[in-house]
């Protein structure tokens, strides 16, 4: 069974889910079918960090898209679009860009705790249906503004008369086309998103990733008989990996036959546990479970077969 993570380089132009189905296509003529997921969206525009799970990962993807994201990005200052990117078809225009100076004074407004209103063309559900669908069919919906946080925003440099470059890092359910769109209309403008580069997703980054490329010339030149690690080497992760904001309790071996057999653990077997607190329960140094501190019981939120 293949278990852990590929930290995918997602090119230019494909959705997560092409990513999803050429991995399928590249591993599953040598390892055999296997489930597999991607812990997190990328527009078609968009390149960079996309973690696919394989296996007992997939178990994880919930967990993993809580991490904080890190995003390089474009505005082009004086258009706008109906998708708040370069994809979409042109509804404003402004004469006025702002200068590198006025773009530098108004970011500090969009630190910390912000509302973000998601774009119109997004994968929100409004009344059971996807926000894009509703757009496309030119139906008239508003989509209620959500909290996020943003960690941190800055100007990176100019592009061009109209074009400039920012880095940001925000949590799980930013929209990077909607801060392009929202920042343009601080400073007296209209703008859309005509470049976005995800760098970081939890605990993976770019530096760590590999492209389907090169994942497919690896697996060309393998066979069935090779170990795991040596076919994908040091570009198939853990199945634990990504979950280090989830504190690790070792068990027993005892302990891990009570726990695979349906029974809950009493969290006085261990020193300081906080209440209504996710746990990653490991014996042997493998990951058994994801357990939830719950009323001074160590309750299954999920269990690994690895």
């Amino acid at each position: 069974m293949l278990n852990g993570f590929i930290n995918i380089n997602k090119d230019l132009g494909i959705t997560s889910n092409d990513v999803v189905f050429k991995v399928k296509r590249i591993l599953f003529p040598i390892f055999g079918k296997v489930k597999i997921g991607h812990t997190g969206t990328l527009d078609p525009l968009a390149t960079g960090v996309l973690p696919i799970a394989l296996g007992e990962a997939t178990k994880t993807i919930q967990f993993q898209m809580d991490g904080k994201k890190t995003y390089i990005f474009n505005i082009t200052f004086g258009s706008s679009t109906t998708t708040d990117d370069k994809e979409g078809e042109i509804i404003d225009t402004s004469s006025h860009i702002p200068t590198k100076e006025e773009i530098e004074k108004i970011l500090p407004s969009f630190s910390g705790a912000i509302e973000q209103t998601p774009p119109k063309y997004s994968a929100i559900k409004i009344n059971g249906k996807r926000a894009y669908t509703l757009a496309r069919d030119g139906k008239d919906f508003e989509i209620q503004p959500r909290p996020n946080f943003i960690h941190d925003l800055k100007l990176l440099s100019q592009i061009s008369d109209t074009e400039f470059q920012f880095t940001v890092t925000a949590n799980k359910g930013f929209y990077v086309r909607s801060i392009g769109r929202d920042i343009a209309t601080a400073l007296g403008s209209c703008g859309h998103i005509s470049y976005l580069h995800r760098t970081q997703n939890g605990k993976f980054t770019i530096n760590d990733s590999i492209s389907l490329d090169k994942l497919e010339k690896i697996m060309q030149n393998t066979n069935k008989s090779l170990d795991v690690r040596n076919c994908i080497g040091d570009f198939l992760y853990p199945v634990s990996y990504g979950l280090n904001d989830i504190l690790v309790l070792d068990i027993s071996k005892e302990q891990n036959e009570k726990l695979r057999n349906g029974i809950a653990l009493s969290s006085s077997l261990f020193n300081n546990l906080r209440d209504n607190t996710l746990y990653q329960v490991h014996y042997n140094q493998t990951l058994q479970a994801i357990v939830k501190n719950i009323n001074n019981k160590l309750k299954i939120i999920r269990i690994f077969n690895l």
